[in-house]
């Protein structure tokens, strides 16, 4: 069954109620459009948008949608609405403010007709619309097509989103309970304010490992940093496409380095970029937004692999350079695409790690052996990964 998806940006903030909760900053976008990403993932093809008046940044993110393939629509009243409504979709209705862990949206999507969240209703929950005297509702629902329309016509001047969860409540429809670890971590939360925003955006950043794109110094040196650096700029809503463009210039000034035989900057420069490379994935993957940069992410590795084979021409050791760089080329592309690790974390030779290990030989005045060393290490690694491949779980770390 197709999806479409209703969200709303009409209540005021708690704490400047000239700001609508929709429109607070949240992982590096507004809680709005967190929302509306989430709807994306889960395969809602159009967005209907209830609001009190259209304005610049709501056109904006209209305009950010449909650049990336989603119809997206601003609806001011109920005749729009129900004008513009699929008849064959039903549909996810998304409570104003409300953040929830992907996993339940998940769920949701692959249930078939009337789905309610929910959660127990307890001292922590107390704040949420009661459903009866068990439950409270955890602000996302699915609605099918007949329930919606039948409870269009109906509602008048009253809160579509109450009146509809009210429907779906007397449908008896299906209860998926959210566990209550999630609404004390903040996976499951209403946010009314900026500070309570800001809290639940660093409850929901991530290991950058969590899919396991991951491995050598990128996780044990870069990772944490990159964890750290995220949680402090989700509020400053940067696009994450504009913070790989920052790690592309970091790795091309680290070539341009290269090519000047200062190893000790260039290599510097490559870690550099590559945390910052990481600091974009964490903010994709917090905010949603990983699959629209996904080949942006490829460049900075690319970059550094290239770079690793001039010091090698500069070094005049250019064939360790070659196939060190054309090694950990293929480790970063394998490890992007995701493919079951057959190997500890440790034992891969991405780009990380063969400048870290190509800066400590320079600083001990040994870059000749280090990269020898690393090219032997990264051959050894790949043959690894070929001898052992095919279907398997993963190994510990």
């Amino acid at each position: 069954m197709p999806l479409a998806a209703i969200l709303s940006a009409t209540a005021p903030s708690s704490d400047r109620p000239d700001v609508p909760r929709a429109q607070l900053a949240f992982a590096a976008q507004t809680l709005l459009e967190y929302q509306a990403r989430q709807a994306i993932a889960v395969g809602a093809r159009q967005l209907f948008i209830m609001v009190e008046a259209v304005t610049a940044p709501l056109s904006r993110l209209v305009d950010r949608l449909e650049g990336e393939g989603v119809r997206a629509h601003l609806v001011r009243d109920m005749p729009g609405l129900v004008r513009q409504l699929p008849r064959e979709d039903d549909v996810l209705l998304f409570a104003d403010g409300m953040i929830v862990d992907q996993k339940y949206l998940t769920d949701i999507a692959g249930s078939s007709g009337n789905t309610l969240l929910v959660v127990q209703d307890d001292s922590a929950t107390a704040h949420l619309e009661r459903v009866d005297g068990v439950h409270r509702w955890a602000g996302v629902a699915r609605v099918e097509s007949h329930t919606l329309f039948n409870t269009l016509d109906l509602i008048g001047d009253w809160d579509l989103v109450l009146t509809l969860l009210r429907a779906v409540v007397q449908s008896d429809a299906r209860r998926i309970i959210a566990s209550h670890s999630d609404v004390m971590e903040g996976k499951i939360a209403l946010v009314d304010r900026q500070d309570t925003a800001d809290l639940v955006g660093r409850s929901i950043t991530i290991p950058l490992d969590v899919d396991g794109s991951s491995a050598g110094a990128e996780r044990y040196l870069l990772q944490p940093v990159a964890r750290h650096a995220s949680t402090k700029l989700l509020r400053m809503q940067i696009p994450p496409s504009r913070i790989v463009f920052g790690a592309m210039g970091m790795a091309v000034l680290g070539v341009l380095f290269s090519s000047l035989v200062w190893t000790v900057p260039a290599l510097l420069m490559f870690l550099s970029a590559l945390t910052v490379d990481a600091v974009a994935r964490q903010l994709a993957r917090i905010g949603q937004q990983g699959k629209s940069s996904v080949l942006m992410q490829q460049v900075p590795p690319a970059l550094v692999a290239l770079g690793i084979m001039w010091l090698g021409v500069r070094h005049d050791v250019g064939a360790d350079g070659l196939h060190l760089g054309l090694l950990v080329l293929v480790t970063a592309a394998a490890l992007d695409g995701k493919r079951p690790k057959i190997l500890p974390d440790w034992a891969f030779m991405t780009p990380g790690t063969a400048s870290l290990m190509l800066l400590v030989g320079t600083i001990f005045g040994k870059f000749e052996p280090a990269i020898a060393v690393a090219a032997v290490l990264a051959i050894a690694s790949l043959a690894a990964m070929l001898l052992l491949g095919g279907p398997g779980e993963r190994r510990p770390s």
